[in-house]
């Protein structure tokens, strides 16, 4: 996460989880590191500000990391006719992230902003339950809304479905995949799903593209 810290300078915090993060996090001051990227085909967000109508996000847990350059992007855009709406779901109040920018977009209005948690602690005041429990909040039309997905395959089986359920068509369901990726230019197939590498032909997909696979364990 990135949060202005000190004299107004940006600190950034790893979450020292991983081969990767680890290092990151044991990292000093002033260290340099090379970045490669990105690569393959991300959010349809020109797509979707063209199109108008309603754009939804549906964010699980640390999912709303990836999302949330698409919403910095529609906040830059404001001209943009589409209609941003985020659904945003934690396993608890604690384990959000980017909660004071939660708390600023939703404040400020120029997207709406729902979030639910699995579990409550006694201080949580909002809305319990699942991620797909949030498209019972939101009024859109069908056929002009883009649903672009994040968060843990099986949120976003679920979160497909419920889309399906309310109308919105699959060719417009896009979902971000992860997989272990290592050369980044699909060579090596530490990446590869069925046909496809996450690295060079993701890792966002339409739902169309990918969804037989989304039914398959162990792909």
């Amino acid at each position: 996460s990135i949060s202005s810290g000190e004299g107004g300078m940006l600190t950034h915090t790893v979450r020292a989880v991983g081969s990767i993060t680890k290092p990151l996090a044991a990292m000093k001051r002033g260290a340099t590191i090379g970045v490669r990227g990105p690569f393959g085909q991300g959010w349809p967000v020109e797509a979707a500000q063209n199109r108008g109508g309603t754009t939804i996000l549906l964010a699980g847990g640390i999912g709303l990391a990836p999302l949330r350059p698409v919403i910095y992007h529609f906040l830059r855009e404001q001209a943009a006719t589409s209609r941003l709406v985020l659904l945003y779901g934690a396993r608890s109040a604690t384990e959000m992230i980017y909660r004071r920018e939660l708390e600023r977009w939703a404040l400020e209005g120029a997207i709406e902003v729902h979030v639910i948690v699995d579990r409550a602690a006694p201080a949580w005041r909002g809305r319990v339950g699942v991620l797909t429990d949030l498209l019972d909040t939101c009024v859109f039309e069908p056929a002009e809304t883009i649903a672009m997905v994040c968060g843990p395959e099986v949120m976003m089986r679920a979160a497909a479905r419920a889309l399906a359920a309310r109308g919105v068509a699959a060719e417009d369901v896009y979902l971000s995949m992860e997989r272990n990726m290592k050369c980044a230019v699909g060579m090596c197939g530490h990446c590869q799903f069925g046909p496809s590498f996450i690295c060079k032909d993701g890792p966002v997909f339409a739902l169309p593209r990918i969804e037989p696979l989304l039914r398959l364990r162990e792909i």
